[in-house]
């Protein structure tokens, strides 16, 4: 069975991928592979407050089941994937280039990646 450091390396290989951080539900950082210059105490930080955000958004809309919320900046896009109980999967896509298949992907495997950790 492959590791949670397997798994972070297969998506980092993915031509579109930048760097890729699990984190804890809690905000604590679990692991990451990518550059070294972003601060992963920050993103793992927030990403929980984000995906709490995409919910109170949703539910607003009478939207539920929030599984992954896109944002896009001028250089780049975050994937921020829900994967309960435990971990929130932060992918950070390089700009100008197509993801919809690594979102495909993401949300296909969802369930074995909360086998992982």
């Amino acid at each position: 069975m492959p590791t949670l450091k397997d798994l972070l390396g297969r998506l980092l290989s993915r031509s579109e991928v930048e760097a890729v951080f699990a984190v804890g539900q809690d905000g604590l950082l679990i692991d990451r592979i990518g550059p070294m210059h972003t601060d992963a105490d920050a993103v793992a930080a927030m990403a929980p407050n984000l995906l709490q955000s995409a919910r109170e958004l949703g539910s607003a809309a009478d939207h539920n089941g929030l599984v992954t919320a896109v944002v896009e900046y001028a250089d780049g896009v975050a994937i921020v994937t829900d994967v309960p109980p435990e971990m929130i999967l932060v992918t950070f896509v390089k700009g100008g280039v197509p993801f919809g298949g690594l979102l495909y992907e993401l949300r296909h495997n969802r369930e074995q990646i909360a086998k992982l950790v």
